[in-house]
């Protein structure tokens, strides 16, 4: 097996844990989108090493909504708490 391809493997199970979180709790939110944060970045470097532009294409943007929903719950989740 090849470092790509494992780059590949690791990216996807970042990817299928992220999903495993129960997103109704501000803790299983943060901890998704991390995580799903962190397999979009795997996957912008996978897709830079294969090279296939749409993977890096799409997983970036998957990573800035990942970061723009993130940051967000975080500033919901401390002002409906002030």
């Amino acid at each position: 097996m090849n470092p790509i391809e494992i780059a590949g493997i690791i990216a996807s199970l970042f990817i299928v844990v992220s999903m495993c979180f129960k997103t109704t709790t501000f803790k299983g939110t943060i901890i998704m989108r991390i995580i799903n944060g962190l397999g979009s970045i795997v996957f912008v470097v996978y897709g830079a090493l294969l090279p296939a532009l749409a993977t890096l294409i799409t997983n970036a943007c998957a990573f800035v909504i990942n970061l723009f929903y993130l940051i967000k719950e975080i500033k919901d989740h401390y002002k409906n708490n002030q």
